[in-house]
């Protein structure tokens, strides 16, 4: 996915072009220290406007304003770091608000691309290597294989990880199971942005291991991102999102995506599958609706194997059931 910066509107060039111009300055460019804490002000009053007011990122953004202003690029990177994910992530949020499914799951893709972008420069920063213009031009798959075969060199915890929630989150942006049935678009936005937090928590950790200093503001950041996310999606869904049982997910959307095509899954790998799209349900409650999906005339799956080691497939195309995307 290409960022295009033409598709914004003025205001958002203009936040971007703050953001772009803190990354510079930050690795060593030229810029007015004064025109850029301006700048990075007005970003954060903007986003304050397009989230209904939320004033904690301002608190949390001064300090590093005053560093700035003492010309200390350390401070202007750090803050590049917090606050370099938040502009696409305040616009999933934002489209989330307006019912916007599918600009929602594009804007979480590039939330992805730019947290991918940033540690890959950072890690280049930090060890001399040229990571991030070997694979600049390449697909996202590409670039997310580079991170994390560099990542797990240096053994960095929250590696595999974040690697895996970026990959859940870009993939639902794109995902079409074998016969071209996507689950319903509120839900995919819905895992979208619910997953973004934990790999904003993985991606500052990782951070943290190459030497950067943002453990005193870690916790700061973290609360903001974690309540904004918790209004908006309160806001957006309600009680809807405690309202998806275990058979509606398994139906409707693993099911639908093709999950249980091929050689079919066993009930932990289902369960896997669940936490990862953000759910927790008991062992007891996912193989019984498991069971009842394998069993009668509405059966959509088809059981196989031993007691406690049972393999669940498709027992047909799931447009049999859910008919052609449109």
């Amino acid at each position: 996915m290409t960022f295009d910066v033409s598709k914004l509107s003025d205001e958002e060039r203009r936040q971007y072009k703050t953001l772009e111009d803190l990354f510079a300055y930050s690795y060593g460019g030229y810029k007015s220290e004064e025109e850029l804490c301006e700048g990075i002000l007005q970003t954060v009053e903007d986003w304050k406007k397009k989230m209904g007011g939320r004033g904690e990122l301002e608190t949390c953004v001064l300090p590093y304003l005053e560093a700035i202003r003492m010309k200390n690029r350390d401070s202007a990177r750090n803050l590049y770091f917090f606050i370099s994910p938040l502009f696409f992530y305040i616009h999933v949020l934002f489209e989330l608000s307006r019912s916007e499914w599918r600009n929602a799951i594009s804007w979480a893709g590039m939330y992805c691309e730019r947290v991918t972008k940033n540690l890959l420069r950072e890690f280049d920063r930090c060890f001399g290597t040229n990571n991030f213009a070997d694979v600049s031009d390449k697909k996202f798959a590409v670039k997310l294989g580079r991170l994390r075969a560099i990542l797990e060199s240096k053994q960095f915890e929250a590696a595999n990880e974040l690697c895996n929630l970026l990959e859940i989150i870009y993939s639902v942006r794109s995902t079409r199971g074998p016969h071209d049935v996507p689950p319903p678009e509120p839900l995919r936005a819905q895992i979208s942005a619910n997953q973004c937090l934990p790999a904003y928590i993985a991606y500052l950790e990782i951070l943290t291991l190459m030497k950067n200093n943002l453990s005193s503001d870690f916790s700061a950041f973290v609360s903001f991102f974690s309540k904004l996310t918790e209004m908006k999606i309160s806001l957006t869904f309600g009680e809807e999102m405690n309202k998806v049982t275990v058979e509606y997910l398994l139906r409707n959307v693993l099911y639908r995506e093709g999950f249980f095509g091929g050689d079919g899954k066993k009930l932990s790998e289902v369960q896997t599958k669940i936490r990862k799209v953000g759910y927790n349900f008991k062992d007891a409650a996912v193989s019984n609706i498991l069971s009842k999906l394998s069993t009668g005339k509405q059966a959509v799956l088809t059981k196989k194997g031993k007691k406690r080691n049972y393999v669940y497939l498709e027992r047909c195309p799931p447009q049999d059931i859910f008919g052609a995307s449109i």
